[in-house]
């Protein structure tokens, strides 16, 4: 019984000392990398007002950390987008990634990076001002490795397309952004002059759908008018939201939805075109049927909340010799 224990013992301490050396030793081949997802892309949010920082990983694969500090050295790769852009879209040039303007970015401590014998890994900062950008496009920063002072870099992952998000307090180009929306609608027609139901006795409709919404700068969204939903000519039918820092009171209601006599404070929203033209979506304000006032657009920071209150046509959009205009209220709810 004893001799068994003590065999035991011996076994033991045999595979401890077995178990030390397999982990001090390096069992693998040991490369540097750039940290990324698939087709060697990754991507870093970045928001409008601010010139923010957001950070690339520079890595040491192997079962043990570097012994002595290494020097890797990065450089912007302009080549890489461009066969990048031809394998992914062929003759598709409207979808082409363009490259980030070297205007909007910085590398604030230079493209030289240490990684130490206490980490296997690095982080390498990147300043980028978005402000800079049209959130309708797709920009990539190609960055590889130059130079590496002690072993060697992955064949596959020493470069990487680095993508940049824009967002803002409403939306973010990272993933879709979408609004739930209830709103109610109702045609006009004009002459130029003054507005008129196109049928005097009727009613708005009730209408719901969700929405997406887009960042265009510090404090603009886009979205497409009324129910639009989908359209082939986005640029366009779209309108642009304008946050600003105007204050409205606006009553709060009560269940019977007459006014309690109170008011939130709210911030006031411009309904404008995205764009300018003949062929572009027009705008104007929406005044209440009765009173004749006009009717606001806010967005409450509170609970995240737009309400819309404006009117739309498309330029071909008419009633006889007569402009057809399409006036909304929209409430909208960011959706998780």
């Amino acid at each position: 019984m004893k001799r068994g224990v003590a065999f035991a013992a011996v076994l033991l301490a045999m595979t401890a000392c077995g178990e030390k050396e397999f982990y001090d030793e390096e069992q693998y081949r040991k490369e540097c990398y750039i940290v990324s997802d698939n087709d060697n892309i990754f991507g870093q949010e970045y928001a409008f007002g601010e010139n923010s920082v957001g950070y690339l990983s520079v890595y040491f694969s192997g079962s043990t950390p570097v012994d002595h500090d290494v020097t890797v050295t990065l450089r912007p790769a302009e080549d890489l987008l461009k066969s990048y852009n031809k394998r992914i879209n062929g003759t598709a040039y409207a979808n082409y990634a363009e490259l980030l303007p070297e205007s909007a970015y910085s590398v604030p401590e230079g493209w030289s990076v240490v990684v130490s014998a206490a980490n296997s890994y690095t982080l390498f900062p990147i300043a980028v001002n978005v402000d800079r950008l049209d959130t309708s496009k797709t920009y990539f920063l190609p960055i590889e490795i130059a130079s590496v002072s002690d072993y060697q870099f992955s064949a596959t992952k020493s470069y990487v397309f680095f993508r940049i998000y824009m967002k803002n307090a409403y939306a973010t180009t990272k993933t879709d952004t979408y609004y739930q929306m209830y709103g109610t609608t109702i045609d006009l027609v004009s002459d130029g002059t003054t507005f008129s139901q196109v049928d005097p006795i009727a009613v708005p409709t009730v209408f719901n759908a969700t929405k997406r919404m887009d960042p265009v700068s510090e404090q603009a969204v886009t979205i497409l008018p009324g129910a639009t939903q989908t359209t082939s000519d986005t640029e366009l039918r779209s309108v642009n939201l304008i946050v600003t820092d105007e204050i409205y009171q606006n009553p709060i209601l009560g269940d019977d939805g007459l006014p309690t006599g109170k008011t939130v404070p709210v911030k006031v929203v411009r309904v404008e075109p995205k764009n300018q033209g003949s062929t572009c979506v027009q705008v104007t304000k929406a005044y209440d049927s009765v009173t004749g006032e006009e009717l606001v657009s806010f967005y409450n920071p509170a609970d995240e909340t737009f309400t819309l209150n404006y009117c739309y046509r498309m330029p071909t959009d008419r009633s006889g010799s007569k402009e057809l205009w399409h006036k909304v209220r929209e409430e909208m709810s960011r959706m998780n």
